[in-house]
């Protein structure tokens, strides 16, 4: 039994249709879950971002903590210094040596000298740590906005999904359109 050329490209017709069908649907669920994947590492990248500025925030206070911290050693050491020096002056005074003279003075001087070195020896120690906790902050930062833009990325990727099921979509079309061109120019005939 002969089946006709029209009916054969009915057939095809129909099967291509139904191919066409199931492409689709095969090709939203793809989309869908690409969407939802990529809904999911976008919300991921920006909790990253969120934690990276925290960081960076916290980055910043220690920082500042430390320059405080630096200075009011600083004061203290100078503090110390300056009662060290008050004390060196009240004994030379009560053993009777002048001491704003002589090796009095220079002791004195020596005193000074070490005090305030300390206390800028402290507040450099400070400004140091300080400027590695702001370091730290521009990295959180950096890796912040890095993790921004993936989040972006990801959301445009989630929108622009979709393409890929125009193009299934079309595709299907196209095929589905030539095999029933094929049907409607060539006519049911029996071979």
């Amino acid at each position: 039994m002969a089946v006709a050329s029209g009916t054969a490209a009915a057939i095809s017709a129909a099967v291509a249709l139904a191919g066409a069908a199931m492409g689709t649907v095969n090709a939203v669920r793809q989309a869908e879950a690409r969407k939802s994947q990529a809904r999911y590492q976008s919300q991921l990248a920006a909790r990253q971002a969120q934690i990276a500025e925290q960081n960076a925030q916290a980055s910043e206070e220690a920082a500042r903590q430390e320059r405080k911290q630096g200075y009011e050693e600083a004061v203290r050491k100078r503090q110390e210094a300056s009662l060290l020096v008050g004390a060196q002056r009240a004994q030379a005074g009560a053993s009777g040596a002048q001491a704003d003279t002589g090796a009095t003075l220079d002791r004195l001087l020596d005193t000074v000298e070490k005090g305030e070195l300390d206390a800028l020896s402290r507040q450099q120690q400070a400004y140091d740590a300080a400027h590695t906790q702001e370091l730290q902050a521009w990295a959180q930062r950096n890796q912040a906005q890095a993790a921004t833009l993936d989040a972006l990325y990801r959301k445009g990727q989630a929108k622009t999904d979709h393409l890929g099921l125009g193009s299934t979509l079309l595709n299907s079309a196209a095929r589905t359109g030539r095999n029933f061109y094929k049907l409607g120019s060539q006519g049911p005939r029996l071979s």
